[in-house]
């Protein structure tokens, strides 16, 4: 049995006090199962240890700095300030950042720009293991425009979800699209049929409905942009079997309108409602876009690019020429 160990507790031989066996830590190579030295004597003992050690290799340690209740002092800027000044870390025992929330950005960014040359190029290797570097060839191999619209700068690495694999570089635009339609090809070629089908909302005379003026008030919202009662858009969307007339999935919220002429199409979920505005209503880029998430990727010819950017095809006043001819 330990010298140490009497009757009331434990003696601690660094601060020779008489304590009791919960003021130790466990420890089961003695005899007891109880440290050598007392808890508080055991930290003093560890911060001398990590000083000593700190010192041999040429680095300074940072003291503690007491700080008022509900304070935290940041070694940064040197300033004590509440603790809704300073970020959320659970490996600190505080469960706050070691710097407030200016300073932490601030180290943050000049660490990435030190390691990685900057934020994008930091987001770039998390997320896909690229650099600038790797997209400026990607684009270069894209002939500079979106590998799905051909018709705007790219400005957004996809990937496929599922697997992680990066595909291409993509324009705002087509990058959302693709979300709204789940990456699905077959949403996206509904879609493009969809557009390509013409208008299929009339009006109980005959007449389809058309988008007017916008209107002044909720009230009348669907009169005044689309010539429709409340109950006229329950009879579309029974037409539609209650469900959206893209996906056929979700139900409808949105009267769709064809954006050239006024004429309302059908009644669409959001998700496609948005996802055909994302891709400017051109059933061509959905096509591709449906070809693209099949991993079928075109490459454009220049001639080709210089037809895609011809002033008739203006985004929202577009006829398809497949509907033309």
């Amino acid at each position: 049995m330990s010298d140490f160990l009497e009757v009331e507790g434990k003696r601690c031989p660094d601060c020779g006090e008489l304590k009791s066996a919960s003021a130790f830590g466990q420890n089961k190579r003695m005899p007891d199962g109880l440290a050598r030295y007392c808890k508080e004597c055991f930290r003093k003992r560890s911060r001398a240890s990590y000083r000593k050690r700190m010192a041999a290799a040429g680095k300074a340690v940072r003291e503690p700095v007491d700080a008022p209740a509900g304070h935290k002092f940041c070694p940064a800027c040197k300033e004590t300030k509440t603790l809704d000044s300073f970020g959320n870390n659970r490996a600190n025992k505080s469960g706050k950042a070691d710097y407030c929330r200016p300073c932490h950005n601030r180290i943050m960014a000049e660490q990435r720009e030190r390691k990685y040359g900057g934020g994008r190029n930091y987001q770039l290797k998390r997320r896909y293991g690229l650099d600038e570097a790797d997209v400026e060839r990607m684009v270069r191999d894209q002939m500079g425009v979106c590998a799905i619209c051909f018709n705007a700068p790219p400005t957004h690495v996809d990937h496929d979800h599922a697997t992680g694999e990066v595909r291409r570089v993509l324009c705002f635009n087509c990058n959302n699209g693709l979300g709204h339609f789940k990456d699905d090809p077959e949403w996206l070629t509904r879609a493009a049929e969809y557009l390509l089908g013409g208008r299929d909302a009339t009006a109980p005379g005959g007449q389809p409905y058309r988008r007017g003026a916008h209107a002044p008030t909720r009230t009348y919202h669907l009169r005044g942009r689309y010539g429709m009662t409340a109950e006229d858009v329950d009879l579309l969307i029974e037409r539609q079997g209650g469900v959206c007339a893209v996906c056929g999935l979700r139900p409808p919220e949105h009267v769709d309108h064809e954006h050239s002429t006024g004429w309302v199409r059908a009644a669409l979920c959001s998700p496609c409602n948005t996802g055909l505005g994302q891709f400017r209503d051109r059933p061509e880029y959905l096509s591709r876009a449906a070809a693209y998430v099949r991993g079928e990727f075109y490459q454009p010819t220049q001639g080709e690019l210089d037809w895609f950017h011809a002033p008739r095809y203006d985004d929202w006043a577009y006829e398809s020429d497949l509907v033309r001819r």
